[in-house]
């Protein structure tokens, strides 16, 4: 067997991001054919020396953006995992580096000279400062140029001297090529992915329909939309269910299920048992969780938001909902998009058989693993001779 390419595996670990990469990693350790040696590395948290001066606000200037709360966290992120890495490249002990996300790598852009660097992105800085993640109000976008100036010349940096770029979906591989002049060729599409294995299911037979909310963040992930439109409108014909880490209080048909931990016996139960899946998130860059709805067949209704419109192939695998202005979906609109999806059965059935096609053809975790694998043992063996020694490459890390 050739030998195998040791890669440190970065993430981000925050939110969303800590779904990406573990897959992947899992799936390298349980198949060794395929050459590569993961080790995994958390750039969060942070060691509370860092945490402190990475998250403290300004007040009176955080609202405008000008206490650089950005760039402050991202910064103190990427020179953590720099400092843990430097040692292990100048030992040799890693052949490629692969970091979730850009915010990871910005202080990486030294270390390319002397070990591959690949960077995952959900989304560009460019994409991300039309959002209410860098700009959350219309003060903090008239400085926004100023206050992420530094971060996006970074960003610029580490893109132009990756080994690769594996963006989530479609959208952030456009947005890498028209907005950075990144070459297609450098530019591969790895979206989150799943293993298909015990995501088929039997049409579930519930007394009342079962409608399902995963969220860590009940109110960021849109749970209080949701919660109006049950109360308002379906508490006596349907159950809510809430998977969440939020404290918040059920009711009459409304199932709090906190602390259940994904690919557990619970979370399987609740996908086996949902009718319906909804997710009203209008702050997302992707959407993980569609993926896996899509994978057990689960009818979804999703905000048309972020990477939602590529995971549910443009409305034909589940349900969008546009957001209003202010980037809310409303009651009535969630309304009748539940109204629609369980009375109309067939239409519904349809949109499934449709999701679980799109999951097999983009999705599949081992398909795309073995995508991953060989894009990194091919960007391992055309690695660039290191051009510096290796103490004045030390010496120009510490000092970036």
């Amino acid at each position: 067997m050739p030998q195998s390419v040791k890669v440190a595996f970065i993430n981000e670990n925050t939110l969303g991001h800590a779904s990406y990469l573990l897959p992947f990693v899992n799936e390298l350790r349980r198949r060794p054919e395929l050459g590569i040696t993961p080790v995994l590395m958390n750039a969060t948290p942070l060691p509370a020396r860092l945490a402190f001066r990475a998250s403290f606000s300004i007040r009176g200037l955080r609202k405008w953006g000008l206490d650089f709360h950005n760039s402050r966290w991202r910064m103190a992120v990427s020179r953590y995992v720099r400092d843990q890495l430097v040692p292990l490249v100048d030992r040799s002990q890693i052949d490629a580096i692969v970091v979730n996300t850009q915010s990871v790598a910005l202080a990486l852009a030294e270390i390319t000279r002397r070990a591959p660097v690949f960077v995952c992105l959900d989304a560009t800085f460019h994409q991300l400062s039309g959002s209410h993640w860098f700009a959350p109000n219309a003060a903090s976008r008239f400085f926004l140029p100023m206050t992420t100036a530094v971060l996006r010349n970074r960003e610029r940096k580490i893109l132009e001297r990756a080994s690769g770029l594996f963006a989530w979906s479609e959208g952030v591989r456009s947005s890498l090529i028209s907005d950075y002049g990144c070459d297609p060729e450098r530019v591969t599409v790895l979206p989150p992915s799943t293993n298909l294995h015990n995501r088929s299911r039997k049409q579930p037979k519930n007394d009342r329909p079962q409608i399902l909310f995963i969220g860590g963040d009940f109110r960021r992930k849109g749970g209080n939309v949701l919660m109006d439109c049950y109360r308002r409108w379906f508490s006596t014909t349907c159950d809510l269910h809430v998977v969440t880490q939020s404290c918040i209080e059920g009711g009459p048909g409304i199932y709090i299920h906190r602390d259940i931990a994904p690919y557990s016996d619970a979370w399987f139960e609740r996908w086996h048992a949902a009718d319906v899946f909804v997710f009203p998130s209008a702050l997302e860059t992707f959407g993980i969780v569609l993926v896996e709805a899509l994978a057990f067949e689960v009818p979804v209704i999703s905000a048309d938001v972020g990477a939602a419109r590529f995971v549910l192939a443009e409305g034909n695998a589940g349900c969008l909902l546009r957001c209003q202005s202010d980037e809310t979906i409303s009651s009535e609109v969630l309304a009748e998009a539940l109204t629609r999806v369980l009375l109309d059965r067939a239409e519904t059935r349809q949109r499934s058989t449709a999701g679980r096609k799109q999951v097999e053809e983009l999705f599949d975790l081992s398909r795309n693993t073995e995508r991953l694998a060989a894009r990194l043992k091919g960007g391992h063996s055309g690695r660039v001779p290191r051009s510096v020694s290796e103490s004045s490459a030390s010496e120009s890390i510490a000092h970036l």
